[in-house]
């Protein structure tokens, strides 16, 4: 069993990751959210709907997906994200939680993440989104 001496470092970086990740959000600010990102970033959603995007690969592939965001979703609040390390100290996944409205159709929007989070030199080279396409769909629909 091999045991990762930093683990406290390794979550306190996991924790400002997030921390940037959601406050962004929260603020709408596209332009920093996507300074997370590494130039050659992927950001997977493998249980998107049938018409959403399932895959984007690369930085400025990311900014044009997640530009938008505020005109589609008003989040209003994020939960603590609850961090959970790996053997890799690079690995992470976070479960958190938002309140949001839909833009368009006023319906709220409460969504469930669990996300795995893959760094390299503290840029995000791997975002792996878990959420429930329902709540997403059911949401937007007007």
């Amino acid at each position: 069993m091999t045991i990762n001496p930093n683990t406290d470092e390794v979550k306190q970086q996991a924790q400002a990751v997030m921390h940037k990740f959601t406050s962004n959000l929260l603020e709408e600010n596209m332009e920093q959210w996507i300074s997370l990102f590494d130039d050659n970033a992927v950001f997977e959603f493998p249980y998107a709907p049938k018409h959403f995007a399932q895959m984007l690969q690369g930085k400025a592939a990311i900014y044009e997906y997640i530009k938008e965001f505020p005109n589609i979703l008003r989040i209003q609040h994020f939960s603590s994200p609850i961090i959970h390390t790996t053997t890799d100290p690079d690995l992470f996944v976070a479960e958190f939680a938002c309140e949001a409205q839909a833009v368009s159709t006023g319906k709220p929007y409460n969504q469930t993440y669990i996300s795995v989070i893959k760094l390299k030199n503290g840029k995000i080279i791997h975002y792996k989104d878990y959420w429930n396409p329902l709540v997403a769909l059911e949401a937007l629909e007007s």
